[in-house]
Protein backbone atom coordinates (compact mmCIF):
# COMPACT_ATOMS: atom_id res chain seq x y z
CA UNK A 1 0.00 0.00 0.00
CA UNK A 2 1.28 3.47 -0.88
CA UNK A 3 1.93 5.99 1.83
CA UNK A 4 2.09 9.71 1.26
CA UNK A 5 2.89 12.06 4.09
CA UNK A 6 2.74 15.79 3.71
CA UNK A 7 5.64 17.68 5.25
CA UNK A 8 4.86 20.78 7.30
CA UNK A 9 8.42 22.11 7.17
CA UNK A 10 9.91 24.96 5.19
CA UNK A 11 12.61 24.03 2.67
CA UNK A 12 15.91 25.85 2.03
CA UNK A 13 14.18 28.22 -0.40
CA UNK A 14 11.58 29.21 2.19
CA UNK A 15 8.82 27.25 0.46
CA UNK A 16 6.07 25.87 2.67
CA UNK A 17 6.50 22.14 3.01
CA UNK A 18 2.88 21.54 1.99
CA UNK A 19 4.20 21.34 -1.59
CA UNK A 20 6.63 18.61 -0.62
CA UNK A 21 5.56 14.99 -0.61
CA UNK A 22 8.02 12.89 1.38
CA UNK A 23 9.43 9.68 -0.04
CA UNK A 24 6.47 8.12 -1.76
CA UNK A 25 6.97 4.44 -2.48
CA UNK A 26 4.70 2.13 -4.40
CA UNK A 27 4.41 -1.56 -3.79
CA UNK A 28 6.96 -2.06 -6.56
CA UNK A 29 9.49 -0.19 -4.44
CA UNK A 30 9.94 2.58 -7.05
CA UNK A 31 10.63 5.97 -5.49
CA UNK A 32 8.78 8.97 -6.77
CA UNK A 33 9.57 12.63 -6.80
CA UNK A 34 9.37 14.31 -3.40
CA UNK A 35 7.75 17.37 -4.98
CA UNK A 36 4.37 17.81 -6.55
CA UNK A 37 4.26 18.18 -10.32
CA UNK A 38 3.60 21.93 -9.99
CA UNK A 39 6.47 22.43 -7.53
CA UNK A 40 8.92 20.38 -9.65
CA UNK A 41 7.92 22.46 -12.70
CA UNK A 42 8.56 25.67 -10.74
CA UNK A 43 11.98 24.42 -9.60
CA UNK A 44 13.03 23.24 -13.07
CA UNK A 45 11.94 26.52 -14.67
CA UNK A 46 14.72 28.21 -12.68
CA UNK A 47 17.44 25.87 -14.01
CA UNK A 48 19.52 27.41 -16.79
CA UNK A 49 22.04 25.64 -18.96
CA UNK A 50 25.66 26.72 -18.75
CA UNK A 51 26.58 25.22 -22.09
CA UNK A 52 27.97 21.95 -23.24
CA UNK A 53 31.27 22.52 -21.46
CA UNK A 54 33.07 19.23 -22.08
CA UNK A 55 32.57 19.23 -25.86
CA UNK A 56 33.29 22.95 -26.04
CA UNK A 57 36.56 22.36 -24.21
CA UNK A 58 37.41 19.61 -26.69
CA UNK A 59 36.80 22.04 -29.55
CA UNK A 60 38.98 24.67 -27.88
CA UNK A 61 41.74 22.04 -27.72
CA UNK A 62 41.26 21.43 -31.45
CA UNK A 63 41.55 25.17 -32.17
CA UNK A 64 44.67 25.45 -30.04
CA UNK A 65 46.25 22.40 -31.69
CA UNK A 66 45.78 24.08 -35.07
CA UNK A 67 46.87 27.49 -33.71
CA UNK A 68 43.47 28.98 -34.62
CA UNK A 69 42.76 32.20 -32.75
CA UNK A 70 40.17 34.92 -32.89
CA UNK A 71 37.18 32.97 -31.63
CA UNK A 72 34.78 34.25 -29.02
CA UNK A 73 32.33 32.44 -26.74
CA UNK A 74 29.00 33.41 -25.21
CA UNK A 75 28.06 35.53 -28.21
CA UNK A 76 24.91 37.60 -28.09
CA UNK A 77 24.21 37.25 -31.83
CA UNK A 78 21.10 35.42 -32.95
CA UNK A 79 21.10 31.73 -32.12
CA UNK A 80 23.87 32.12 -29.51
CA UNK A 81 26.56 30.08 -31.30
CA UNK A 82 29.02 28.30 -29.02
CA UNK A 83 31.88 30.03 -30.86
CA UNK A 84 32.06 32.87 -33.33
CA UNK A 85 34.96 34.13 -35.39
CA UNK A 86 33.88 37.75 -35.95
CA UNK A 87 36.61 38.57 -38.46
CA UNK A 88 36.06 35.35 -40.40
CA UNK A 89 32.26 35.59 -40.16
CA UNK A 90 32.03 31.98 -38.98
CA UNK A 91 29.58 30.73 -36.33
CA UNK A 92 30.20 27.32 -34.75
CA UNK A 93 27.63 25.29 -32.85
CA UNK A 94 28.57 22.18 -30.88
CA UNK A 95 25.31 20.26 -30.68
CA UNK A 96 24.57 17.51 -28.19
CA UNK A 97 23.38 14.42 -30.05
CA UNK A 98 20.41 13.72 -27.77
CA UNK A 99 19.16 17.30 -27.41
CA UNK A 100 19.38 18.12 -31.10
CA UNK A 101 18.12 14.78 -32.47
CA UNK A 102 21.21 13.28 -34.06
CA UNK A 103 20.66 9.68 -35.10
CA UNK A 104 24.13 8.45 -34.16
CA UNK A 105 22.77 6.22 -31.41
CA UNK A 106 19.41 4.95 -30.32
CA UNK A 107 18.54 7.44 -27.58
CA UNK A 108 14.80 7.65 -27.88
CA UNK A 109 13.29 7.82 -24.39
CA UNK A 110 10.37 5.47 -23.81
CA UNK A 111 9.12 7.39 -20.78
CA UNK A 112 7.24 10.54 -21.72
CA UNK A 113 8.09 9.90 -25.40
CA UNK A 114 5.66 12.51 -26.78
CA UNK A 115 7.20 15.24 -24.61
CA UNK A 116 10.77 14.39 -25.67
CA UNK A 117 9.88 14.09 -29.36
CA UNK A 118 8.22 17.54 -29.27
CA UNK A 119 11.16 19.03 -27.30
CA UNK A 120 13.75 17.73 -29.76
CA UNK A 121 11.66 18.86 -32.74
CA UNK A 122 11.49 22.39 -31.23
CA UNK A 123 15.27 22.35 -30.79
CA UNK A 124 15.72 21.29 -34.42
CA UNK A 125 13.40 24.05 -35.66
CA UNK A 126 15.32 26.59 -33.58
CA UNK A 127 18.62 25.24 -35.00
CA UNK A 128 17.36 25.61 -38.58
CA UNK A 129 16.12 29.14 -37.89
CA UNK A 130 19.47 30.13 -36.37
CA UNK A 131 21.38 28.67 -39.31
CA UNK A 132 19.16 30.47 -41.84
CA UNK A 133 19.37 33.79 -40.01
CA UNK A 134 23.13 33.69 -39.49
CA UNK A 135 23.65 32.67 -43.13
CA UNK A 136 21.51 35.64 -44.19
CA UNK A 137 23.73 37.86 -42.02
CA UNK A 138 26.79 36.65 -43.94
CA UNK A 139 28.07 34.02 -41.50
CA UNK A 140 29.24 30.60 -42.48
CA UNK A 141 27.58 28.22 -40.01
CA UNK A 142 29.38 25.08 -38.89
CA UNK A 143 27.50 22.52 -36.77
CA UNK A 144 29.54 19.89 -35.01
CA UNK A 145 27.90 16.92 -33.29
CA UNK A 146 29.27 15.85 -29.91
CA UNK A 147 29.79 12.29 -31.25
CA UNK A 148 32.25 13.62 -33.85
CA UNK A 149 34.87 13.98 -31.14
CA UNK A 150 35.02 10.19 -30.88
CA UNK A 151 37.94 8.49 -32.63
CA UNK A 152 35.68 6.52 -34.97
CA UNK A 153 34.07 9.74 -36.24
CA UNK A 154 37.25 11.82 -36.29
CA UNK A 155 37.28 12.08 -40.09
CA UNK A 156 33.91 13.89 -40.05
CA UNK A 157 35.20 16.36 -37.45
CA UNK A 158 38.24 17.06 -39.63
CA UNK A 159 35.93 17.76 -42.60
CA UNK A 160 33.91 20.24 -40.56
CA UNK A 161 36.99 22.00 -39.19
CA UNK A 162 38.60 22.31 -42.65
CA UNK A 163 36.61 25.42 -43.73
CA UNK A 164 37.50 27.14 -40.46
CA UNK A 165 41.17 26.31 -40.89
CA UNK A 166 41.09 27.51 -44.53
CA UNK A 167 39.30 30.77 -43.65
CA UNK A 168 41.76 31.40 -40.82
CA UNK A 169 44.78 30.75 -43.05
CA UNK A 170 43.32 33.02 -45.76
CA UNK A 171 42.68 35.77 -43.18
CA UNK A 172 46.24 35.45 -41.79
CA UNK A 173 47.66 35.79 -45.31
CA UNK A 174 45.53 38.89 -45.92
CA UNK A 175 46.68 40.47 -42.66
CA UNK A 176 50.30 39.73 -43.55
CA UNK A 177 49.93 41.32 -46.97
CA UNK A 178 47.98 44.29 -45.59
CA UNK A 179 44.73 43.46 -47.44
CA UNK A 180 42.66 42.57 -44.35
CA UNK A 181 41.13 46.04 -44.00
CA UNK A 182 40.07 47.61 -40.72
CA UNK A 183 39.61 45.37 -37.68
Amino acid sequence: MSQISESKTVDANGVNGANCVNSVEKESGAKHDVFTVAKRSQIMSKVRSTGNASTELKLIAEFKERKITGWRRKSKIFGHPDFIFPKLRVAVFVDGCFWHGHDCRNTKPKDNADYWRAKIERNQRRDRAATERLTALGYRVVRIWECEFQKKRRERLEEKLAPIVEAFERWKAEVKSGDAGPN
